[in-house]
């Protein structure tokens, strides 16, 4: 047993000194038996090795939470092992459910095509009006069978935050459905039983006019699902070189803390959509668990560390010079700022210096990524600023900091560097208030006698994401010179955004006061502007047949459609052309009443051509915006086509993913604060 416990922390030791040879180490001992474990719940030899690799994994990125006085490495690793071959299992199982439940459904439908569709129908436009993460919970919880924990589990995210949420989503979908019901006065028993199975109606008993819930006993307790033993097989460990316990599930991982809380039953109540000019909610949310890091911003999960660049770092030739001013790690995100200067005026062009040195990718250890932005800026005929983010990083969290981090140019170049815990304080610290749909933290303070507030968005990680810039939207759209604080005296103090940039990497930016004394304020904001990502949307029109379909398509926040499509008047030369033009009105609206659509980033246009190199048109034809009435929910673009090299009726309009939705949250903030 001695033995195999210094093995262990050899290994241990090795592999916070060499992690390539201390993980080659764990994989060799430990795979045969995260292998066995696995094989206990599922059989496809792919999803073993998946599970066998996840194990490893987890491990490797949070080793930190091992504590070798509370269980040996083998049984820590059983049980990391365990629950995803658990989850796994689990899943399978559902599916086949899921599958069998469906057929059974198909084969005793009763109910007529009109009552099906009706019912279909009224569910669909109740749950269309959830968020896409609050419709993902409903779905993991009532129709995959999954406990709230088993969701954040599978979703990454934390226990309250999923509770929450899930609380959050039946509520809203008790409103919608009971205004439903409200409408058509009828409730017929198949839509009674999906309503009291998804716990959003009580019992016939208990209702009351005009459809408000009244509290007639003490909520019960309702236990979390658990794990389903009789689903799970029986799982018996081998000769594993020593005794060996048996790792209940999730008990001997850290983040576990305590027995699994039960799950209170609440009942729902209608949420009134907020007034503009309405209080914000000073209820605690789940973003007061943020932390931050004044100078770097909010830090989502707390559990994560933040890292900043240790000490600037040179690469230089005889032609140019690359120098890391600065590199930042926080949510995941590598930023960073390279400086690229050229060390003579008797090179090549700075144009075909600069294009041809680009950055590819950040490596640590063996692990890399990818660039997935990029910006520059030219400070002056010889240098340029870039400013590079590098998405889904995962760095471990190590006191003394990341050594021999580098970023890799197309170049050939590399600059290596190493990073630096930064401090983290808890949101809850600095001025902040939160609403429905997010919040705001302020960190003020003077520099130069003026007052600087870093204005800082809190998101509570749903598909809504406040803008940087607070009350002007991601296309630059709004008024900069709006946000203002007021003093205990009445005196208004309007702000300037230092360093503006609507489409740049900031996640916050810093405001300017002036000279402003020392007291109490009131940081005044009147609304705030979010965005999300568009769904994937095809919309087809064919405008020489004046034919669209009449669908109304949903986004996150709205739903947009082809309103009209008008052709223009040709002028009398242009009678006999082949060119032809057409005015095509977007229309869109929001789900929200205190948040409206203010427009898009995005949408773009397809048809089939066969384009001339000497044509004027590229592709055969060309569609620009002329206008966009956010009042009224009107997009107006102009189209213009030759046929003789396009076919409009294979034309469509799309969205995709990477398109931007931007909304103007109607909710007035006032955040007090002190200065001395």
């Amino acid at each position: 047993m001695e033995v195999r416990t210094l093995a262990d922390e050899r290994i241990l030791d090795i592999l916070e000194k060499d992690s390539q040879r201390g993980m080659a180490l764990l994989m060799e001992k430990y795979t045969a038996l995260i292998w066995h474990v696995s094989s206990h719940y599922i059989r496809n030899p792919e999803d073993i090795k998946e599970c066998v690799n996840d194990t490893f994994s987890e491990f490797y990125f949070h080793r930190k939470r091992f504590k070798s006085e509370k269980s040996s490495l083998a049984a820590y690793l059983t049980a990391i092992a365990r629950n995803k071959a658990v989850s796994l299992y689990r899943k399978e199982q559902r599916e086949k459910k899921r599958r069998a439940d469906v057929d059974s459904e198909k084969l005793a439908e009763k109910e007529s095509q009109i009552e099906q569709a009706e019912l279909r129908t009224d569910i669909e436009r109740a749950m269309s009006l959830l968020k896409p993460n609050e419709l993902q919970i409903i779905r993991m919880k009532y129709y995959d069978g999954m406990s709230v924990r088993e969701i954040a589990a599978s979703l990454n995210l934390p226990y309250e935050t999923v509770k929450k949420r899930h609380q959050r989503s039946v509520l809203k979908l008790g409103q919608s459905l009971m205004l439903i019901l409200a409408l058509v006065f009828i409730l017929t028993a198949c839509v009674y039983g999906v309503l009291r199975y998804l716990e959003v109606i009580p019992p016939i008993g208990a209702w009351s006019w005009p459809w408000i819930w009244e509290k007639t006993d003490e909520p019960k307790e309702e236990q979390e699902d658990d794990i389903r033993e009789k689903e799970v097989p029986e799982l018996h460990l081998g000769d594993t070189g020593g005794e060996q316990r048996e790792p209940e599930m999730d008990a001997d991982l850290p983040e576990q803390e305590g027995a699994e809380e039960a799950l209170l039953s609440i009942s729902p109540t209608a949420l009134p959509m907020e007034e503009e000019g309405k209080a914000v909610d000073m209820t605690p949310t789940v973003m007061d668990e943020y932390t931050v890091s004044p100078g770097y911003g909010v830090n989502v999960d707390p559990k994560e560390p933040v890292y900043t660049l240790a000490e600037k770092e040179t690469v230089e030739n005889e032609r140019y010079g690359l120098t890391l001013e600065e590199a930042h790690y926080i949510n995941h995100r590598v930023t960073a700022t390279i400086r690229l200067y050229k060390k003579n005026d008797t090179v090549e062009s700075w144009k075909e210096l600069s294009e041809g040195i680009n950055v590819k990718f950040i490596s640590f250890k063996e692990f890399k990524w990818n660039r997935t932005y990029i910006s520059c800026r030219s400070i002056d005929s010889s240098t340029e600023l870039l400013v590079c983010c590098f998405d889904n990083v995962s760095l471990p969290d190590l006191e003394k900091g990341i050594e021999n981090i580098s970023i890799l140019f197309t170049s050939g170049d590399s600059i290596s560097f190493s990073m630096s815990r930064v401090e983290q304080e808890k949101v809850t610290e600095y001025p902040h208030q939160t609403g429905e749909l997010g919040g705001i933290l302020a960190i003020p303070r003077f520099e130069e006698g003026s007052l600087i507030i870093a204005i800082h968005p809190l998101d509570d990680e749903d598909e809504f994401q406040i803008v940087p810039a607070i009350i002007v939207d991601s296309a630059g759209s709004g008024s900069e010179r709006i946000l203002m604080i007021t003093g205990e005296d009445g005196t208004t103090y309007a702000g300037e955004c230092i360093r503006y940039h609507p489409m740049g990497e900031e996640t916050y930016f810093e405001w300017n006061f002036g000279k402003v004394r020392p007291g109490s304020y009131k940081l005044n904001i009147p609304w705030i502007y979010m965005q999300a990502k568009m769904n994937e949307i095809n919309m087809p029109i064919d405008p020489l047949k004046n034919l669209w379909d009449d669908k109304k398509y949903s986004f996150p926040g709205g739903r947009v459609w082809i309103q009209d499509c008008i052709p223009l008047d040709a002028k009398p030369e242009e009678e006999l052309s082949m060119i032809k033009k057409w005015r095509i009105r977007i229309g869109y609206d929001s789900v929200y009443e205190n948040c409206p659509v203010t427009g898009f980033y995005g949408l773009s246009c397809e048809m089939d051509c066969d384009p001339s190199e000497n044509d004027r048109f590229e592709t055969g034809y060309v569609m620009s915006m002329i206008s966009n009435d956010a009042e009224n929910g009107i997009w107006e673009y102009d189209l213009t086509a030759n046929l003789e090299l396009s076919n409009p009726q294979s034309m469509h309009l799309f969205f995709s993913k990477t398109d931007t939705v931007n909304l103007r949250w109607n909710q007035s903030f006032e955040i007090p604060f002190t200065v001395e």
